[in-house]
């Protein structure tokens, strides 16, 4: 076999799915994206809980895009636990390696890999959480 024909197979099997098989899964869900892909659009807390309904795990990552203000920051001397969003709306964590300084009630831009624990909690791991510069107003 050729050094083409390898790397072929080894695309064709890394490959998730066809890019109509994406489009379907993620179809009117703009804040989630493949992994490390930009979302089409950031949700607020608010858009969360009917962007996510009835997603099920599709066998391959994808992130989520969220901006709003956090409501727990804490840590376990290693990992960084970032929350926002409270009841009715579902429940975000942030599972990253550094703090950037923020607080409770900061506003933030967090993304990162999908995981629905229940119906209201998700956890993003792994995340990144920033502070934007100009965000989306709520």
């Amino acid at each position: 076999m050729t050094l083409r024909t390898l790397l072929g197979i080894a695309l064709a099997i890394w490959m998730p799915v066809s890019a109509s098989g994406t489009d379907d899964v993620l179809a009117k869900r703009p804040a989630f994206s493949l992994g490390d892909q930009p979302a089409p659009a950031i949700a607020r807390c608010n858009d969360v809980r009917a962007m996510s309904a009835d997603l099920d795990y599709p066998g391959y990552r994808i992130d989520l895009s969220v901006v709003g203000e956090l409501t727990s920051v804490r840590t376990d001397g290693v990992l960084w636990y970032l929350t926002m969003c409270n009841l009715p709306d579902v429940r975000l964590m942030c599972v990253t390696y550094k703090s950037n300084d923020m607080k409770v009630g900061d506003r933030v831009f967090i993304k990162g890999g999908y995981n629905r624990l229940d119906a209201n909690h998700i956890k993003l791991d792994p995340c990144l959480a920033n502070q934007p510069d100009v965000a989306p107003a709520d």
